[in-house]
């Protein structure tokens, strides 16, 4: 007879458990072997412990690139480091994610697990867009219509409503429509807002800072540059994960892995610096991480080595 699901709260409380205990540092290889034959017991288990920070740019660039390659097999010798290496890399992952504002985030409206991408209609006809491991407030009634972008990245499709202004607020800014489509994604210290349709009024730094953006054009703000001038965008390349893939022009292999590792349900490392600093250009599914490391494996000359299921280790 199946156990009985358990509800969040639950595997909040137990996922709360296994992090002061991998913290701790005391479990032994059979505790370890237990923490992982959990992880593995229900998605919900895994998106408890899976959520990384969103800390890259935005996608600025589209390549002609798309390839599928099975991942190679490793050598079964190196898998019994697993349960002490994958201890240490998501010991630290998880305590960022419960150290953050992650706990806040199990009350948000709209959310997406990780590698989860969905779609929402709101009481007023508009739609949003969530990317993978997003969150969004939502408050909507007869006088206003305001969105708070808590995590991750959202694409919006606003219905008119000359009354009730649309405006969406993410990292210390806001973004009201003047039109019809925009994407925002927040970044490591503010948010990138790519304009797919008509107009965008951005206003940053309690309104000090202000800009109308036009259809095909997109800008960023942080703290510690303001709010950057308006560039061209590549709308193609900035909504590829609406359509199921990543894509990357000249961007550097750390940059990609992080990406891709939103995708993926475990850990994925680089070994040394001046790999990080390789750099791609491709197209790869998002439904697909493992193929998208193979071919970055083969495209680079690199080497992947795999501890059990959960960790990936990318070296020369």
């Amino acid at each position: 007879m199946p156990a009985p699901a358990q509800n969040s709260a639950t595997i909040r409380e137990q996922a709360a458990d296994w992090w002061a205990r991998l913290d701790g540092g005391s479990m032994d290889e059979n505790e370890l072997k237990e923490f992982q034959r959990w992880l593995n017991a229900s998605l919900e288990h895994r998106l408890a412990y899976s959520e990384l920070e969103n800390l890259w740019g935005e996608l600025d660039g589209l390549a002609k690139v798309e390839t599928s390659v099975a991942p190679k097999s490793k050598p079964p010798a190196k898998r019994a480091l697993a349960p002490l290496i994958f201890g240490l890399a998501l010991a630290a992952s998880l305590a960022a994610i419960w150290l953050s504002p992650y706990l806040q985030l199990w009350n948000a409206d709209l959310q997406t697990g990780r590698g989860e991408i969905r779609s929402f209609t709101l009481s007023d006809g508009s739609t949003v867009h969530l990317n993978r491991a997003s969150a969004v407030d939502v408050q909507i009634d007869e006088t206003r219509r305001e969105l708070h972008l808590l995590r991750g990245e959202a694409a919006f499709e606003v219905s008119p409503d000359r009354n009730r202004p649309f405006r969406v607020y993410a990292a210390g800014g806001s973004v009201t429509a003047l039109g019809t489509a925009f994407n925002v994604k927040l970044a490591e210290e503010g948010a990138e807002v790519t304009v797919t349709e008509h107009r965008v009024w951005v206003e940053f730094g309690n309104g000090r800072q202000t800009a109308e953006i036009d259809e095909g054009l997109a800008a960023g703000y942080d703290a510690e540059h303001g709010l950057s001038q308006a560039k061209a965008a590549d709308i193609g390349a900035a909504t590829a994960w609406r359509r199921h893939r990543l894509v990357f022009q000249n961007r550097p292999l750390d940059e990609v892995v992080a990406e891709l590792a939103h995708y993926y349900p475990g850990v994925l490392l680089i070994q040394d610096a001046d790999l990080r600093q390789r750099r791609v250009n491709g197209v790869f599914r998002i439904d697909d991480p493992l193929a998208a490391i193979a071919a970055l494996e083969t495209a680079l000359q690199l080497h992947t080595t795999h501890f059990g299921d959960y960790l990936i280790l990318l070296h020369r």
